[in-house]
């Protein structure tokens, strides 16, 4: 299952499973590079990075899904472990990509939203706004459910949650993006792919 497609707990050594019996293979072309890397007897991981050396541009492709990243000195073959190394900086870099870099969960969600109404001080708010027969504690999970009545683990919080959101905590929008908010591994896995690629062929040399 790649990754996108359901939440990714990523083991870096569970990981390298799914490449255990994969080839590699540079094509030089000059300005154009392609490292491909993929079982001969399967499609399942296979993987095809790109370099548009001239423009400072990868493309990835494969069963893992589509990226597209440009930057405009070192998205080359020969430098990209400026990238593998740092997730965050690869990711500024990212023009398109066809699988999540990000899901959210929900009970994640949850807590961090609990977790914000304590902070921002507003369940006395909250709960004066409820039955007056609820308990502060019923309160708040009463409004945290209503937050995330139309959450999804693509988008999150969605409107109406925003909206009863805003109610009570100031500057919301702030946090809202990243309340439940996971990384989905895709982007691990791109440069766990590229790093065991790239080591098979300077073993081949050797």
């Amino acid at each position: 299952m790649a990754a996108g497609r359901g939440f990714i707990m990523f083991d870096m050594e569970r990981q390298k499973e799914h490449f255990e019996h994969h080839v590699s293979k540079l094509t030089d072309y000059g300005n154009i590079k392609i490292l491909d890397f993929k079982n001969p007897n399967s499609s399942n991981y296979r993987i095809r990075f790109l370099f548009e050396e001239d423009y400072c541009r990868l493309h990835i492709s494969g069963d893992l899904g589509e990226l597209i990243a440009a930057n405009y000195n070192n998205m080359t073959y020969e430098d990209f472990s400026d990238f593998t190394n740092s997730i965050g900086y690869f990711e500024e870099k990212i023009k398109s990509h066809s699988e999540p870099i990000y899901e959210y969960d929900c009970e994640k969600a949850k807590e961090e939203l609990t977790d914000l109404v304590n902070e921002c001080d507003v369940i006395d708010k909250i709960y004066e706004d409820h039955d007056w027969n609820d308990t502060p504690e019923a309160a708040v999970e009463e409004f945290v459910d209503d937050v995330l009545a139309d959450f999804d683990n693509r988008n999150g919080i969605g409107s109406a949650g925003y909206d009863e959101a805003s109610k009570y905590i100031p500057d919301f929008y702030e946090s809202v993006s990243s309340i439940g908010r996971e990384r989905t591994g895709i982007l691990e896995l791109y440069m766990l792919a590229f790093k065991l690629a790239q080591k098979q062929l300077k073993q081949q040399v050797n």
